[in-house]
């Protein structure tokens, strides 16, 4: 199950904590900005878009319903920003908010995984999955969801069902 065990209750996450989701986030998009160098300029420029409009659906949908809003965040970029965009919403932060965060890393994946997959670079595939998959395990099990205060998220391991 993706629930992981309660570590601790933070309200700010240190650079030491937040290392590894920014290394592989990083890692993330630089992988799939070189899977699309190879091919057309379309591709860069529609991964560029994509990646910058996913910041806006994950700040609307998301992050300002979170419990750390203005916060730093264990992810790079979002939950710290949002403050600058978005006003706080204060409504319970529940499965809605799981579903535009999918959105918007899907906006920010999808152009690679079409690449990779009508030219079936299985290699990169393997290499660009990885990076995905560890990054979301990196923030789901390690860093993230098990110091979370954001007690109303299906994710959090002090959520009650």
């Amino acid at each position: 199950m993706l629930i992981t065990k309660r570590k601790n209750y933070l309200t700010e996450f240190s650079l030491k904590q937040k290392l590894v989701p920014t290394i592989l986030f990083v890692l993330l998009f630089l992988v799939g900005l070189v899977i699309l160098l190879q091919y057309e300029l379309l591709y860069i420029g529609a991964y560029l878009i994509l990646w910058l409009v996913s910041y806006p659906v994950i700040y609307a949908g998301t992050c300002r319903y979170c419990a750390n809003y203005g916060k730093p965040c264990p992810i790079i970029l979002e939950g710290g920003m949002v403050h600058w965009v978005f006003d706080r919403v204060n409504k319970p932060y529940g499965m809605m908010q799981l579903i535009w965060a999918s959105v918007a890393y899907l906006l920010r994946i999808v152009v690679p995984f079409i690449i990779i997959i009508q030219n079936q670079l299985w290699t990169w595939g393997i290499l660009y999955g990885a990076t995905f998959i560890g990054f979301w395990f990196s923030h789901l099990r390690i860093t993230g969801c098990p110091n979370c205060v954001n007690y109303q998220c299906p994710l959090n391991p002090g959520t009650k069902y």
